[in-house]
């Protein structure tokens, strides 16, 4: 199973867990996010989990990494069935419950009850005499699932399922766009029904491994949550701890959840000394199945890592909420605003031409004058357009009197025609009535203006440039070891690279803003300020995201984004996405804090 990805599109394919499961980690993901490993999609490229449940950590997973080989399980018969149909035969599954959806939601109370425990006793049947895998059984497994009380999953002694109906209203039995894209997720992933010691030979040094086992129970009556035959004791805790210590011993990174028995006993260090030797962190989760009335609501969860603890403490200093709050409103320089070198370089260019013009001014026969003018220093009527904001040499203008493209550089009319060029566009009166006192302050004014407007181009080239300062700081030099504006086939050229993965095999033509090349390593940087929202911002965040999840499977080459403004806050949604894949993604008070130094080692 070579170079699975859930991303032959940009776009990401969003799923989510197709059933309610006890002790579902949907919740507690943003905390499970912290502990995936640094090399995840990279060195690390192959992922299990062994108590696979209802699947809330295996889809984020899939939605965020390019792995080759991922690997599920769990010892529950029925479940595993589910995940198989799903991902081979979800059409037929889709039509079953929807004639089910069909047939149970029109019904009153007292035949919802009656279509339930028909459908119960279906399931049991088939449960019980049928050991492969069945479609049949897997739409009636949602079925149950969606209309049970609570959700849950609880069999007795015989095998058979005995959760009571709920009370939902209208619940959602066919999914089918999440059905569809579970499946589509599912694809490349290998799917067992085994005991949890059966992965040992799917993991090595390279696999992360998620493992979410049935809880230690806070109390006696916890055990309402069971969802297999066999009780998962305190004995069978301990047997799981031994086979974790295996895998830690061949190298795999390892995150284990489980209940806090400190919620119920301070006193009670059951997993502090199971997992003494790994990190134990506890996390706030809530939940609502409990007899014990303290025991419900936020209360503490396990989260154990066979990571250094440093590792782990590094990982928690990528906050994204920390890092977008230091996102800045401007990133104006201090000739952002007006050039005023080149202002002034404008204006000596026709300074002389100007003093003589100022001759014109309260002139008392102003077109007699501006004729001689004219005529004795023709130069000056290059002066004209600059008067109208105009830095063009031809300006066009058209009335009744029929349409004129005028040349003020080479003059192409006779002076009266000029004369009534400056007579209709009111140059004559403002000259004239004194409405201004000198014509180089005039056109410094004008000019002044002009540049103003070109604040927007310069803004786009802001971040570029700063970068670029950074970039020098740390000490590399342009065309030597850092190059601008470089295309990917420039760069596999210059420095025999394979790019064929984000240039989609020379499809696509790329350009980045910087290249740095070091001994052992290649930095692609993009560059970009966002003062404002719109639709751009999401579009170049998920067009980063997919460069990000191609370039990690290319040796020696890696992705950087330097981004800020304010902008974001409205398309957060999508930076964070990127964030979590992106490992490298930067913004202003990164380079501050001399990133570009640490970086590009």
């Amino acid at each position: 199973m070579k170079n699975f990805s859930l991303f032959e599109k940009e776009e990401r394919i969003e799923c989510k867990p197709f059933i309610k499961w006890v002790g579902g980690k949907g919740q507690l993901l943003p905390e499970i996010n912290k502990l995936y490993p640094i090399e995840l999609g990279k060195t690390i490229n192959k992922y299990a989990e062994i108590f696979i449940g209802g699947g809330a950590v295996l889809f984020d997973i899939l939605s965020k990494y390019k792995l080759d080989e991922v690997y599920i399980s769990d010892k529950n018969l029925e479940l595993i069935n589910t995940y198989k149909s799903i991902r081979d035969s979800v059409d037929i599954l889709i039509k079953s419950l929807k004639e089910m959806e069909e047939g149970y939601i029109p019904l009153d109370d007292e035949n919802r009850k009656i279509y339930y425990y028909e459908k119960r006793q279906e399931y049991n049947n088939l449960k019980i005499n049928i050991e492969e895998n069945n479609i049949e059984k897997a739409s009636l497994f949602i079925f149950l699932n969606k209309t049970c009380f609570n959700g849950l999953y609880r069999v007795n002694k015989k095998g058979e399922f005995n959760v009571p109906m709920g009370a939902y209203k209208n619940p959602k039995i066919c999914d089918e766009e999440n059905l569809k894209n579970v499946s589509l997720t599912l694809r490349n992933v290998k799917i067992v029904y085994a005991d949890y010691r059966e992965s040992e030979k799917f993991i090595d040094e390279k696999t992360f491994v998620y493992i979410d086992p049935p809880y230690r129970p806070l109390n006696t009556s916890s055990s309402f949550t069971s969802y297999t035959e066999n009780d998962f004791s305190d004995k069978e805790q301990i047997e799981l701890a031994e086979y974790i210590n295996v895998l830690n011993k061949k190298g795999a990174k390892i995150v284990i959840s489980n209940s806090d028995p400190k919620n119920n006993n301070i006193d009670d260090n059951f997993f502090d000394k199971l997992y003494k030797n790994y990190n134990i962190n506890r996390v706030k989760a809530t939940r609502m199945l409990n007899s014990n009335a303290s025991l419900r609501g936020a209360i503490n969860e396990l989260l154990i890592t066979n990571y250094e603890r440093i590792e782990w403490e590094n990982r928690n200093m990528r906050n994204f909420e920390k890092w977008l709050g230091k996102f800045k409103n401007s990133i104006a320089t201090y000739d952002y605003y007006i050039d005023l070198k080149k202002v002034i370089k404008n204006v000596d260019n026709i300074k002389i031409e100007l003093n003589i013009l100022n001759s014109l001014i309260g002139s008392k026969n102003i077109e007699k004058d501006f004729e001689n003018i004219i005529k004795k220093y023709p130069e000056t009527l290059k002066c004209i357009p600059i008067l109208l904001a105009i830095r063009d040499t031809e300006i066009y203008a058209q009335d009744e009197e029929g349409s004129f493209l005028y040349n003020f550089k080479t003059p192409n009319y006779n002076i009266e025609q000029y004369k009534i060029f400056m007579k209709k566009t009111g140059l004559f009166d403002l000259i004239q009535n004194h409405l201004i006192n000198n014509l180089v302050d005039y056109v410094l004014g004008v000019e002044t203006g002009l540049d103003s407007n070109g604040r927007k181009n310069r803004g786009g080239h802001l971040m570029e440039d700063l970068v670029e300062k950074y970039i020098v700081k740390a000490g590399f030099i342009k065309g030597v070891n850092y190059f601008k504006e470089m295309k990917i086939s420039e760069i596999e050229e210059k420095f025999k690279i394979d790019l064929s993965k984000i240039s989609n095999n020379g499809k696509t033509v790329k350009r980045f803003d910087f290249v740095i090349k070091t001994e052992n390593m290649i930095y692609a940087i993009e560059t970009n300020f966002y003062a404002s929202s719109g639709s751009k911002l999401n579009e170049t965040a998920r067009s980063y995201k997919h460069i990000a999840q191609e370039a990690k499977d290319i040796n020696g080459f890696i992705f950087v984004w330097f981004t800020d403004g304010k902008g974001w806050l409205d398309a957060r949604n999508n930076l964070k996405e990127t964030f979590e894949i992106l490992e490298n993604i930067y913004n202003i008070d990164d380079m501050e804090n001399n990133v570009i130094e640490k970086l590009f080692i």
